[in-house]
């Protein structure tokens, strides 16, 4: 019996897997072209940041990230359990099936089968449960990220902003001088100018 084990949502929960939630750069022109240097030469700074670090860096996102984990503790767990019945039966079938009629050790595979089938269900019905959730709550912090990204970009005459890890997964960053990286100073602005709020409760 092949049995092929669904991850758990815990997976979902990493913040790792929470990357497609990740605000982007900001795509629109400064306010004031020319008081930058745009469009009379590109005068002006250009930038690089990570923003994969603001999963943890910037507060008001790690404790969302928290809530929303514990808020998916019971999916998570049920989940679990699914997948140790699975490979538990898995076992039994590898060490005992020869020993016993072939009728019980069909049932046995039966069995494995639609607990996979559940197993799967489950995976994909709650997957898609903790994106929306994520989208709701994760949403409006993406929002004030990019907000507080035309305002720090500005007042620091920085004409052009680089996400690290698309550079250099792109080729795009050949080198830089630590001097260029915001990261840190950025996240230390945005906690500053919005302290971590109490994450918005489940909707009913």
């Amino acid at each position: 019996m092949r049995i092929h084990l669904a991850f758990a949502i815990s997976a979902l929960l990493s913040v790792v897997a929470f990357a497609q939630t990740t605000p982007q750069p900001p795509r629109s022109s400064p306010q004031n072209p020319a008081a930058s240097g745009g469009g009379a030469g590109g005068q002006g700074k250009i930038a690089i940041v990570n923003m994969a670090a603001f999963r943890v860096g910037i507060v008001e996102f790690k404790t969302t990230l928290e809530a929303l984990q514990k808020e998916f503790e019971p999916q998570n767990n049920e989940l679990q359990g699914l997948q140790k019945q699975l490979q538990e039966l898995k076992n039994k079938v590898e060490t005992e099936g020869a020993k016993v009629q072939p009728s019980v050790r069909d049932g046995w595979i039966e069995q494995g089968t639609q607990l996979e089938k559940t197993l799967k269900r489950k995976t994909e019905d709650y997957e898609s449960l903790f994106q929306r959730r994520g989208q709701e709550v994760v949403g409006p912090i993406m929002d004030r990220i990019n907000k507080f990204f035309d305002q720090y970009c500005q007042q620091r005459n920085i004409v052009m902003l680089l996400e690290r890890q698309v550079a250099e997964g792109s080729n795009l960053l050949v080198w830089m001088a630590p001097v260029m990286e915001i990261t840190d100073d950025f996240m230390n602005e945005y906690n500053k100018a919005h302290p971590s709020s109490t994450p918005a409760a489940p909707k009913k």
